[in-house]
């Protein structure tokens, strides 16, 4: 046998990365993830908007059996005249749960889930359960709201009394700024026919000159508001 046929044939040389592959490799991962970030965002978005809209068909079925149960839709705003007020989102009014969406919950018979009355997307404290400013569990004196409005003039209405298919309850409309933290270009409505949609902003929504009620029981504003979302069905 040779004597050299066992010696050890030197390693063959791996060519390494220069630092300007290097550089080149880590701009490329970098430019592929600013790419993906935005269609990520997006997804997220399009997840929580989507959502929304589920939670307010949820909402629908929610008064429905409300109606099975009662025959008729709860009180908004223990107001008798029942009008446009514009603070039409209450849970709990720091007493009871007898307006506006308090009777869904109250019990747990129609709702037994807070989040079922709250957008995702909306991101006002006043508007999100379980903040400081929006307490769950209800705190007595405190108000709890959540971040749908609800329409006038359906207290004490079946949907049989509802002659047209009207928007029931939406994104919150009060002030544009709620507007603005949730949706920002509009709002998400369901119908009396049971169809939620989403509804576009004509300018009316968020540039209007809405701060506190004008008139507790005839507000133009949110009529008009409402009526946007009924033509747009």
């Amino acid at each position: 046998m040779d004597a050299h046929s066992h010696r050890r044939q030197p390693p063959v040389a791996t060519p390494a990365f220069t630092l300007i592959e290097l550089l080149v490799v880590i701009a490329i991962l970098g430019a592929l993830i600013g790419l993906m970030i935005p269609s990520l965002t997006r997804a997220r978005q399009q997840a929580k908007d989507t959502q929304c809209l589920s939670n307010l068909r949820s909402l629908y079925v929610t008064h429905t059996t409300y109606l099975h149960d009662y025959d008729r839709f709860p009180p908004l705003n223990n107001e008798e005249d029942d009008g446009a007020w514009q603070y039409n989102y209450l849970i709990y009014d720091g007493g009871d749960f007898d307006q506006n969406f308090g009777p869904l919950i109250a019990d747990g018979a129609n709702l037994d889930d807070i989040k079922a009355l709250n957008c995702p997307v909306q991101t006002d404290e006043y508007h999100t359960p379980g903040t400081a400013f929006n307490p769950w569990p209800v705190i007595p004196m405190r108000d709890t709201r959540a971040s749908w409005a609800r329409r006038y003039h359906l207290t004490g209405k079946t949907l049989s009394e509802i002659k047209s298919t009207i928007a029931m309850a939406s994104d919150l409309i009060h002030l544009p700024d709620v507007i603005r933290s949730g949706h920002k270009t509009g709002v998400n409505a369901v119908y009396t026919d049971g169809h939620a949609r989403w509804v576009k902003d004509p300018r009316k929504m968020t540039h209007n000159d809405l701060v506190t009620p004008f008139d507790r029981l005839n507000n133009e504003t949110i009529k008009d508001i409402w009526k946007i979302m009924d033509e747009a069905k």
